[in-house]
């Protein structure tokens, strides 16, 4: 196939004479010839128009450049039949967010290197179609045409296996199993792999998502463990690209929704109070005390997330340091980090703390929910104890809080991110907006005392 052919500069052509007039070349089609050896051989048919003054001749050379635009990236040097192919391209090419031109540009260079490799013996080229179908052959296995259900459970196998080995944690494989068992359930984890690939199979899965009846934060941890299967599946060259990059995380409204998950120091100091059963109503029932206290205290003071202090032992409480360490073992991420111990968590630690063992109880998480209740919803007599402060308590408010309080008091996204074991990115989106109403209480927090 000749090389898209351009309308050529106009030239001046001198008579023998002595006269002169102005010639502009252009072309006018293509013709071909096959050859016994089903070759074909094309080039460009040209036509001259010549005119008897410049300015007449630049005239007609533009019109001509304009009419080849507006007729399609000049069409007139393709065959009758080339275009009748080209229309049938067309809508497919644009629904797919492609130029015709970079698709022709494509396949004449797909041609050219053919071309090279003509046999000189028989003179014979590879056709473009076998090239295509050798190599749709060659990368079917990348391709994804595996049932996607089938590789989500080998995944799964093989992320419990690393929380068996230690390199995950157990609780973070179960998350992952919980996340992936519902996009397991549902009719488009009956499609090939290969589909998520496409635009359709992107669209197919934003659109899963969006229908999940679940807030900005549950929706974003689906998607997060959506596309760690499909990076895994990248890795192992089942898929050519991850589909979840092309989908967008939701944002959670800040002002009134965000400001809801901190609390005060006074509701702080009552939270520790009910822990310590120390409350009329409360000290009757064990449950809220020694080691609940513990938890309550190092997650308002030191930001420690509740999963962690299920994990952390009185051995990682240095009193003497002043400080806790929460191993790469016991941490999210699985980066150690050292977290000042507030001289004010102290004063509540030093009659409860234990030499060896864990830290909290057993089920801490949900006792704690039972303290939060308490705290919403307080019996007549805990209502009426001295220093009670009843609050709605949201969930995770003493992390929340910490971080909070800690960021208005140090100015320092370096320093609570790393604190807290988060990036300072996701420090500044999830608690930035809070600051607003931190710094006169910041203080106040880090001293709340029994």
């Amino acid at each position: 196939m000749p090389k898209l052919a351009k309308i050529q500069s106009i030239q001046k052509i001198t008579t023998p004479e002595g006269g002169a007039y102005f010639r502009v070349r252009f072309p006018a089609g293509t013709t071909s010839h096959r050859f016994q050896d089903g070759t074909v051989s094309r080039r460009t048919v040209y036509k001259v128009r010549k005119f008897t003054n410049e300015r007449t001749a630049r005239d007609f050379a533009t019109d001509l450049r304009r009419e080849h635009r507006e007729a399609g990236e000049e069409s007139h040097l393709i065959s009758e039949g080339a275009k009748r192919a080209l229309v049938l391209m067309v809508p497919k090419v644009r629904k797919r967010g492609e130029s015709l031109e970079s698709l022709l540009t494509d396949l004449s260079g797909a041609l050219d290197a053919l071309e090279s490799l003509r046999d000189p013996n028989t003179g014979k080229a590879p056709r473009l179609l076998d090239a295509v179908q050798d190599y749709a052959k060659l990368i079917r296995p990348t391709l994804g045409t595996e049932a996607t259900r089938d590789e989500v459970e080998l995944y799964l196998d093989e992320t419990d296996k690393r929380a068996s080995t230690g390199n995950i944690q157990e609780d973070s494989a179960r998350d992952t199993r919980n996340r992936l068992k519902r996009f397991l359930s549902s009719k488009l984890s009956l499609q090939p792999l290969g589909f998520f690939a496409t635009d359709a199979g992107t669209k197919a899965l934003e659109k899963w998502l969006d229908a999940l009846p679940v807030g900005p934060t549950t929706f974003n941890n689906y998607r997060r463990h959506l596309s760690i299967f499909f990076g895994w599946a990248v890795k192992n060259s089942k898929l050519p690209r991850n589909p979840c990059a092309q989908i967008e995380e939701r944002r959670k409204k800040r002002s009134e929704e965000q400001e809801a998950e901190i609390i005060t120091p006074a509701e702080f100091r009552s939270l520790l109070l009910v822990a310590r059963g120390s409350l009329a109503g409360v000290s009757e029932d064990e449950r809220w005390s020694p080691g609940l206290l513990a938890g309550v205290a190092l997650q308002g003071f030191c930001g420690i997330r509740a999963k962690e202090m299920t994990r952390l032992e009185w051995k990682a409480v240095d009193f003497e340091e002043g400080q806790v360490l929460v191993s790469k073992g016991q941490g999210k991420t699985r980066k150690g980090r050292l977290i000042p111990l507030p001289e004010a968590c102290r004063s509540w630690l030093k009659d409860v703390a234990g030499k060896s063992g864990p830290v909290v109880p057993n089920e801490y998480q949900k006792k704690v929910s039972g303290l939060r209740a308490i705290m919403r919803s307080p019996s007549q007599a805990t209502r009426s104890a001295p220093g009670f402060v009843s609050s709605e308590m949201p969930d995770n408010c003493l992390r929340h809080s910490f971080a909070t309080y800690h960021l208005a008091l140090h100015k320092s996204e370096a320093l609570t991110s790393r604190l807290m074991g988060n990036s300072p990115g996701v420090l500044r989106d999830n608690y930035e907006a809070l600051v607003l109403r931190a710094p006169r209480l910041a203080p106040e927090w880090f001293k709340v005392k029994a």
